[in-house]
């Protein structure tokens, strides 16, 4: 009886190990996504950038994004610009991240600068927009640990795993 004892606590002291030893491994590779924005007004320039880093220690693979402007999905940059009011494109550059894995920016610069805006105009529109938006990024763990980040938010929310769900946004 005593040597069946023993084995029973030897068996469940070795699958609590094999549990911690699994959520350590997991918090060793945990991305954590902050969606934000940079806006500089000064005389010569204005500038607007909308911000995406991965403030945890391992690579967040991007499953799904979408983008609102007044609670209406938006489909790519060029949509979000009309709908501000623009009648053309001024001076942009954007990165596509739907898709792409953004490392984690420990020991190095890895922000991804969704869209950046170089003239006054628009910049302004975006800087004053910044409470009609909506972004939602799912992403997703090397363990397949998926999460949602939101817009403006500090707090992401764990999700099973990401659906295309909505007006995916395509840039």
């Amino acid at each position: 009886m005593l040597a069946l004892a023993v084995s029973v606590f030897a068996l469940a002291v070795g699958a609590w190990q094999t549990r911690l030893m699994q959520s350590q491994a997991r918090a060793s590779v945990w991305p954590y996504l902050a969606i934000g924005y940079t806006y500089t007004s000064n005389v010569d320039t204005n500038g607007f950038i909308w911000t995406i880093d991965n403030n945890g220690v391992g690579p967040a693979r991007v499953q799904s994004v979408t983008v609102g402007l007044d609670g209406k999905p938006m489909r790519n940059w060029d949509e979000v610009i009309a709908a501000l009011g623009m009648r053309e494109r001024p001076s942009t550059a954007t990165t596509s991240f739907a898709g792409a894995v953004i490392p984690p920016n420990t020991n190095r610069e890895t922000t991804v600068a969704a869209i950046r805006v170089h003239g006054r105009e628009l910049a302004t529109l975006f800087k004053d927009a910044i409470g009609r938006f909506s972004m939602d990024i799912c992403y997703c763990s090397v363990y397949d640990d998926c999460w949602i980040a939101h817009w403006q938010r500090w707090q992401v929310d764990a999700v099973d795993h990401c659906r295309a769900e909505g007006v995916q946004f395509e840039q």
